[in-house]
């Protein structure tokens, strides 16, 4: 017999285990800060753009030729900084000696990336370091070694300019606290609701009689009301009460019993 589950039920089950969910919730967001405040190290972003120009044409046909293998080069010169060992090495030699950085030659192309404007010929190069100083010094030593390189390696390079230096920047890129933190108590709630359900699932006492007469076909003879807390208290001392006055009246009739008795003798 398939059974089914209605939302009532369902809102029963989360009100039944709403400590589980609240401890989950609260535990997922605790380890959430955990993470992003003392494991996770701050990542910070430093960026320098640059401009490169081929030698120039009169003709204006000729011109928009350039201007569009401008922007088709961009590509060029994203693989020369992110995936070029000889840029990475001369970045590497005077990054230590100039600001102490020893990084080797994977980090360095690791820590950078180009990012171009859609249908410009400027792009940046962004740094990436454990502080804002590191970010900024690979950011400009990158700018710097590509200028300096460049025109060894593409000799149909007019001019390069760095059109604005990196500067470094006191708010990290990342993580990003507020948005680990929600993902934190998300995880905890979901947690939370699951393990609900699976205690419910796991719980084999018999919650409805209707359990008894469809599922095991058998007769209820009787049932026990619920009682909360303060119900049994009541009752209790109800009864407890009744039961002194029961036997404060048996005391009685016993001693009026025993005066009769006494008076008869005598």
């Amino acid at each position: 017999m398939e059974e089914t589950i209605s939302l009532s039920e369902i809102f029963d089950v989360l009100k039944k285990y709403w400590t589980t969910i609240l401890t989950s919730l609260f535990a997922g967001l605790a380890l959430a800060a955990v993470v992003t405040f003392f494991i996770m190290t701050p990542q910070y972003n430093s960026r320098a753009q640059m401009i490169v120009a081929l030698p120039q044409d009169e003709n204006s046909d000729e011109s928009l030729n350039t201007v569009n293998y401008n922007l088709q080069m961009l590509n060029t010169y994203k693989d020369i900084i992110e995936e070029g060992d000889a840029l990475a090495a001369s970045m590497q030699d005077r990054l230590a000696s100039d600001y102490g950085l020893d990084m080797t030659i994977r980090e360095i192309k690791d820590s950078m990336e180009v990012e171009q404007s859609e249908e410009s010929q400027m792009f940046s190069i962004v740094a990436t370091g454990e502080s804002a100083a590191d970010a900024e010094h690979i950011a400009n030593t990158a700018a710097e070694v590509f200028q300096d390189t460049v025109q060894d390696v593409l000799t149909n390079v007019d001019k390069i300019t760095i059109v604005s230096r990196a500067s470094a920047s006191a708010k990290p890129a990342s993580p990003n606290n507020m948005l680990n933190l929600a993902i934190g108590l998300i995880l905890g709630l979901l947690v939370g609701i699951g393990l609900s359900f699976l205690m419910e699932v796991l719980d084999r006492t018999v919650k409805d009689s209707r359990y008894i007469t469809d599922t095991l076909g058998m007769t209820v003879l009787g049932t026990v009301p619920k009682m909360s807390q303060k119900e049994i208290e009541e009752t209790t001392k109800k009864l407890t009460k009744a039961r002194q006055n029961n036997d404060d009246n048996d005391q009685g009739n016993d001693g009026d019993d025993v005066g009769r008795r006494s008076r008869t003798r005598v």
